[in-house]
């Protein structure tokens, strides 16, 4: 049995192992004493007009005070502004509670029951409002586990593949209601941010009849992994390695992902084919940006238009994040 094969056999056996987690408990974060610790609820969007919606609930001891609660919104609309609120609260202002299955930071919420997942966050006199047609269901493909040193870090997906409704209205704006493909995960670490990768590759096709979503990984010692992708249907297929070459530079650079299997042969390209948004947080901070860069690192995000292409197959169209630390 080839590598590949003997790799997706032990995958799927781990899986069937991992004990069920209720959906309701999926969404209570782990809190933990690290200064390093950080733990992220992010729900994703792709709406049938091209909009993208992200809601991202999050606890972190990074930073001032220990257990910070941060909500955060992106909406993205084609020709228009983009829209990126977000909320910090102190540890009392944010909270699980058990009876309903409701997460809650500052005045967003999750909750997962009934057989639907919703989502709300009001910010900066704006709303936005999810609706997954499934309840969380947690799912780590193998080598979603990283570590270093006594540290760890941890990704789980929790709605994969999930016909999404969603109601978005920024501020000063008439409330817009669409349909769409959506997605969510969760992470959970106790890595500085800035040790715990080189670059990652996420792409996720969340509309069409073709759904896909990908995630690769390259740790700052050259490794790789987590590397996979998983197609509607089917389970996660566990991949070896990828190379990522670009032209251009910042908000005209333009991506070409090649990915390999567990034979070391290629096996799926993904290229970028329209920027919706460069994120650089800690690029514009100037002098207190480098007080906080040998814990945070200094991430830089692009998110594509993209389309995914493997020999013999129709190419998938989806979206596409390219995230270094640090660019020249």
């Amino acid at each position: 049995m080839r590598r590949e094969a003997r790799l997706q056999v032990l995958g799927l056996l781990l899986s069937l192992a991992l004990p069920t987690v209720a959906a309701g408990a999926a969404l209570e974060p782990t809190t933990s004493p690290s200064d390093h610790y950080g733990e992220s609820f992010t729900f994703i969007g792709d709406l049938e007009d091209g909009t993208f919606v992200l809601v991202q609930l999050s606890v972190t001891n990074i930073g001032p005070g220990t257990g910070t609660g941060i909500c955060r919104a992106t909406v993205l609309r084609p020709g228009q502004r983009p829209w990126t609120p977000q909320k910090k609260v102190g540890s009392k202002e944010w909270g699980y509670e058990t009876a309903t299955s409701t997460l809650r930071v500052g005045t967003c919420s999750a909750r997962s029951a009934g057989g639907v997942t919703r989502v709300e966050a009001v910010l900066e006199g704006g709303r936005v409002e999810l609706e997954y047609a499934a309840q969380v269901a947690p799912q780590s493909p193998e080598g979603s586990e990283v570590e270093v040193g006594t540290a760890r870090y941890r990704h789980e997906v929790t709605l994969a593949f999930s016909p999404l409704k969603a109601t978005v209205q920024p501020p000063k704006s008439a409330s817009v209601a669409q349909a769409g493909g959506g997605y969510a995960d969760h992470t959970r670490s106790t890595i500085a941010p800035a040790k715990l990768a080189r670059r990652w590759v996420r792409f996720r096709a969340l509309r069409g009849e073709d759904r896909l979503v990908l995630l690769a990984r390259e740790g700052q010692d050259g490794e790789f992994g987590p590397v996979y992708s998983w197609a509607e249907g089917n389970t996660p297929h566990l991949m070896e390695s990828f190379t990522l070459s670009r032209q251009g530079a910042k908000e005209k650079s333009a991506w070409t992902v090649d990915v390999f299997g567990g034979d070391g042969a290629k096996a799926m390209v993904l290229r970028s084919t329209s920027l919706l948004q460069r994120s650089a947080p800690v690029e514009g901070l100037g002098v207190l940006g480098g007080l906080v860069k040998p814990v945070v690192g200094s991430p830089v995000t692009y998110l594509h238009r993209a389309v995914l292409e493997r020999e013999g197959k129709t190419p998938v169209a989806g979206l596409m994040e390219v995230t270094l630390e640090g660019e020249p």
